[in-house]
């Protein structure tokens, strides 16, 4: 014993208390960093009621965890799934509490969060024995009053409170006939909270509505009774995942096989069945609730009394639809509320197609940028022939020059966008054979007039390649009846327009030495001219004929039609001028200067005479 007394005396208990020294050193170092290391990193226990994959508590723990994450104090997460939709008489609670006595008996959280009503009562029933004088907020508390809290301390939350008056609100308005809402729940804990919250908010709502609470029995029932429900009747489910016979069913699931039996509008107050086969409501979503819950949380890991922030009675709903469910119902947009959110609703016309919609608007812009030179052009060449009329002067180099300028850039710029006017046509095509089915009214309108206006650019295009091109060439003259090509125009016109009754009148001896394609023309755009103000004549007549003044052969195209002012008469022959509305009678307005080319052409003259609804005659001759 004294050796060993004096073994601890020499150096050795020298190095042994240098040690003992430096350890110590260390440990006032390093405990004070480890303890701050702790303090600044609360530990965060979330108690939920169900299992992993149930729709509305899933997107309650997203909202928790993107909360607690985003606040800056980088808590310690610890989550725990109590699975009372598998075992709804919570007789496995006791084996939980002793699970929770080891794990979190040493490593006690800073604050427990509990989400739905089965952790709710086993956080206040276990607390003493497990979570003593740590603070507890809930969220997705059903039937809530303020009584569940009466002995506690530091306790606080976010109640679930589904609006069902508000959803039944809806419900009369878009279905004015409504007289019954037939009730589905669950029989689990939170499925009986939520009815007993139902019937008391149901009773404050006037108006005769009968409520039919469906009772406990498997899916297969549930489905035969909702395909039998009557007009006049909505179906509203809520806190419903387990059926009578034990299947579990989530949101999707649940929601989805409803809408689609339902002879009835399926509503709802949780946005997890929107998309589902629910045609909307005023709804409850778990995400944000949860992260109202959060909220509290962070407020009391920061410092603040849990007793001190009062309970949120009333979270927020949002009015919501399912657009397909709607057209499914035949419930119109304008019946619901203003503020309302429609998902599934089909874009507009133009946000779907806004590419091909901006390119055919930026051709149609050229297009009409194009007619509006070729319309100055036409005006600077009628401005030439008055002058020269004026100074009673001869087919001199100004107006040669502006018909050729102006025939020349009406011919390139008519065939150049007959192409990208095609394109757009097929995109029309297209629109409407792939894309027709998912536009509404006003959008298929939109398509349909879009093509309209290219149909109508068309025939402008050509009639004014038809313009220019009269313009152009040699003159082929040759013998022929104006009866004969009269007929087989006249034929035509029948041929479209087989109901049309029409007096026709044909002259014989129309013997003209003239050139027959563009004499064919000029008597296609005269007759189909008088087709067309004759058609709302029940006794329309037409007539072409001729007759001898002055050595000179006049022929003519008399009609009983629609006629004009002849005021207007010099309007007439000049092109994209028209006396009759579009709605009144179709056309581009180029006919008639066409004809007026051809008969110059050959050396003849045009004029017209007429009354308002006295029909009109067009005069011309041809030179040989």
């Amino acid at each position: 014993m004294p050796r060993l007394t004096g073994l601890l005396t020499a150096p050795l208990l020298r190095a042994v208390l240098r040690t003992a020294l430096l350890f110590s050193f260390f440990l006032l170092l390093t405990v004070p960093a480890l303890a701050e290391e702790r303090t600044g990193s609360p530990s965060v226990l979330i108690l939920d009621s169900y299992h992993h994959s149930y729709t509305w508590s899933d997107r309650e723990l997203d909202g928790i965890i993107e909360t607690l994450s985003a606040s800056g104090l980088k808590p310690e997460i610890h989550v725990e799934f109590m699975d009372s939709k598998n075992f709804p008489k919570n007789e496995h609670f006791e084996q939980l509490s002793a699970l929770f006595a080891v794990k979190y008996g040493k490593n006690r959280p800073s604050i427990i969060i509990v989400l739905d009503n089965p952790a709710f009562e086993f956080a206040i029933s276990y607390r003493k024995a497990l979570f003593n004088n740590i603070p507890i907020v809930f969220a997705g508390l059903n039937d809530y009053e303020p009584a569940m809290l009466k002995g506690e301390t530091a306790v606080t939350g976010v109640v679930e409170k589904q609006d069902l008056i508000g959803t039944v609100k809806l419900a009369q308005l878009i279905q004015p006939d409504l007289k019954e809402v037939v009730v589905l729940h669950d029989f689990t804990s939170s499925g009986l909270a939520s009815r007993k919250e139902a019937e008391e908010q149901f009773v404050t709502l006037s108006g005769g509505i009968k409520f039919r609470y469906l009772p406990d029995m498997p899916i297969e029932k549930i489905v035969a009774t909702i395909k039998e429900l009557k007009p006049g009747t909505a179906l509203l489910p809520f806190s419903y995942s387990r059926d009578f016979d034990g299947k579990i069913f989530t949101h999707a699931e649940l929601t989805k096989l409803l809408g689609d039996n339902s002879a009835v509008p399926v509503y709802g107050t949780k946005v997890e069945r929107l998309g589902y086969g629910i045609i909307g409501g005023n709804l409850l979503e778990g995400k944000s609730h949860g992260a109202q819950g959060a909220a509290l949380a962070v407020r009391i890991l920061r410092g603040e009394q849990a007793s001190a922030i009062p309970v949120i009675a009333e979270p927020k709903s949002s009015t919501m639809f399912d657009y397909n469910y709607l057209k499914k119902f035949r419930i119109k947009l304008d019946s619901l509320p203003p503020d309302s959110t429609i998902i599934n609703r089909p874009p507009g016309l133009y946000k779907e197609h806004a590419l091909v919609i901006n390119i055919s608007g930026g051709i149609i812009l050229l297009l009409s940028g194009s007619l509006a030179f070729i319309i100055y052009f036409n005006r600077k060449r009628l401005a030439a022939e008055e002058a020269l009329i004026m100074a009673e002067r001869g087919k001199t180099r100004l107006l040669e020059a502006a018909n050729s300028e102006m025939e020349s850039f009406c011919y390139a710029v008519s065939h150049d966008l007959q192409a990208p006017l095609r394109h757009i046509n097929s995109f029309c095509t297209i629109l409407g054979d792939e894309y027709g089915d998912r536009l509404d009214g006003e959008g298929n309108g939109y398509l349909e007039r879009m093509k309209a206006a290219t149909v109508r650019m068309g025939n402008l295009i050509r009639d004014l390649l038809m313009l220019s091109q009269v313009a152009r060439g040699e003159l082929s003259r040759q013998e022929f009846d104006l009866g004969v090509v009269a007929r087989t125009v006249f034929d035509e016109l029948q041929q479209h327009d087989k109901d049309r009754m029409v007096k026709i009148t044909i002259d014989k001896g129309m013997t003209v030495a003239a050139d027959l394609k563009l004499v064919r023309v000029a008597l296609d755009n005269l007759l189909s001219n008088a087709w067309k103000y004759t058609s709302k004549r029940a006794d329309a007549a037409i007539h072409l004929g001729f007759r001898d003044e002055d050595g000179q052969r006049i022929f003519f195209v008399a009609d009983n039609g629609a006629g004009f002012d002849m005021q207007y008469a010099e309007k007439l022959f000049a092109p994209f001028q028209r006396l009759h509305s579009e709605s009144e009678y179709e056309g581009s307005g180029v006919g008639l200067a066409t004809v007026q080319r051809i008969v110059n052409r050959h050396g003849g003259q045009i004029r017209a005479e007429g009354a308002p609804d006295g029909g009109a005659t067009f005069f011309f001759t041809l030179q040989p």
